[in-house]
């Protein structure tokens, strides 16, 4: 479970953290980290034992083929960065004039030889395209970042649900031994007359639904193990049962704080890279619209008298530096099409994280009434009845609604708790938040 925490509690992202200039920490440097720190769990994660947090996020991170191609699409950004930094190769000429003519130079006595290199001026616009493939490499390492999120959040909802279903066996395994001795006291009664066959038939029932229930848990079991070994490209089920708790913190996040990390969200920061994108490439292509001299410089001889001379030559183009126009607005429109769909994106998710909030705290708010109010007062409720119903005051259907009840408020405590934690993991994902510190561990 640390892994998660360990990830989501790294240093919030701001903007810009994954240009080159400013890299702190690179997703996939990150992913290296979780991969490292749980490698010795991995191998030492044997069929029929128990399954922790920290591994399953790790072997997904590890293993989701959704990944492995961000590892391609990074190493042929870093290709173009590397082609983009590469200049216009010089030019070595060599030009022979007044030779092999008529007359006084018919031969090549009076012929005069020029050795020369020209190159063309074009720093600038080297390092506008340099510039415009960092900015694309940044698009690839910020989806890297959102990928890694979801993978981790689809990880824990599966980790979680299979936690849910194991509470809820144990649950179904007590209420079946439960019916079982329901059933050997009121055979005992019914023996010596003391209760009605009916009682019977109707304890038998009730067992026989206890044994359906137990045997539905653990099919919906089965397939959730199945389902969160499927996070790491896996077909069969190497574990026995997940650890941890479904406990939940007693604090919740305070939501000022969930308000202000949505500015962080890596599908936020993907639309303003998108932005710095096209204002990088608008820069690239004012910038290719220029004329960029050329320069030409070497040595003469001249044969007649056999003396060097230098020259010395400037070439610039002709032309309006507009040419780039059309593509130049396109892009501003592009730019700003980016703002407006930051500005959307930003108000879907703000929207989003409040209901998370809201469920959040209703969760919160029904745990805390099943765990210290109801359940206790039914368990209590449930031991004077069977006081009563041996007693003879109460018949076996008082006895029955009531330990249905306690059955109903404890699985109800289980999906209160499992829905808390799924909401805590969607507001994880969508402000990267380390929430996860309000998840219990063993």
């Amino acid at each position: 479970m640390m892994l998660f925490h360990n990830f989501l509690a790294h240093k919030k992202p701001i903007y810009g953290r994954f240009f080159i200039a400013e890299t702190t920490l690179p997703v996939v440097a990150f992913l290296v980290t979780c991969i490292a720190a749980s490698l010795s769990a991995i191998a030492s994660e044997r069929p029929n034992e128990e399954l922790s947090m920290q591994t399953a996020i790790a072997q997904s991170l590890n293993r989701h083929p959704d990944l492995a191609s961000f590892s391609y699409r990074i190493r042929s950004a870093e290709g173009n960065i590397q082609q983009a930094a590469v200049r216009e190769k010089p030019v070595l000429s060599l030009a022979l004039e007044d030779a092999f003519g008529t007359g006084d130079y018919s031969g090549f006595d009076n012929a005069q030889s020029t050795l020369s290199i020209s190159w063309i001026l074009d720093k600038k616009l080297v390092q506008r395209r340099i510039g415009k493939y960092q900015t694309e490499k940044s698009l690839i390492d910020i989806e890297s970042e959102i990928k890694i999120y979801d993978i981790a959040a689809q990880t824990a909802h599966a980790f979680f649900a299979v936690l849910a279903l194991q509470e809820r066996l144990i649950i179904a395994n007590k209420a079946r031994q439960h019916a079982k001795n329901i059933l050997a006291d009121v055979g005992k009664r019914v023996n010596i007359g003391k209760a009605p066959a009916a009682d019977q038939l109707r304890a038998e029932v009730n067992l026989e639904h206890r044994e359906l229930e137990l045997e539905d848990i653990a099919h919906e079991l089965k397939s959730a193990k199945i389902i969160l070994a499927s996070m790491w490209g896996a077909t069969d089920v190497n574990f026995s049962l997940v650890s941890g708790s479904l406990n939940i913190a007693q604090q919740i996040i305070a939501y000022d704080e969930l308000e202000t990390a949505i500015q962080s969200n890596p599908e936020i920061r993907h639309f303003l890279t998108q932005q710095r994108l096209a204002e990088s490439e608008i820069a690239l292509a004012r910038e290719e619209a220029k004329n960029r001299p050329r320069l030409n410089t070497g040595i003469r001889r001249y044969e007649s008298t056999e003396d060097y001379g230098m020259t010395f030559e400037v070439s610039l183009p002709m032309g309006k530096t507009s040419r780039n126009q059309g593509r130049i607005s396109a892009l501003t429109a592009d730019q700003d099409r980016y703002q407006a769909d930051s500005k959307a994106k930003e108000i879907q998710l703000l929207t989003k994280v409040f209901v998370l909030y809201q469920e959040l705290k209703h969760s919160y708010h029904i745990n805390t009434a099943l765990e210290r109010k109801i359940i206790p007062r039914l368990e209590e409720a449930l031991q004077e009845t069977y006081k009563a119903y041996q007693q003879g005051r109460y018949g076996y259907q008082e006895w029955s609604v009531v330990q249905q009840e306690v059955l109903d408020a404890q699985l109800a405590l289980v999906q209160t708790r499992l829905t808390a934690h799924n909401n805590t993991i969607e507001l994880e994902r969508l402000t990267g938040l380390p929430l996860l510190r309000n998840h219990s561990t063993p």
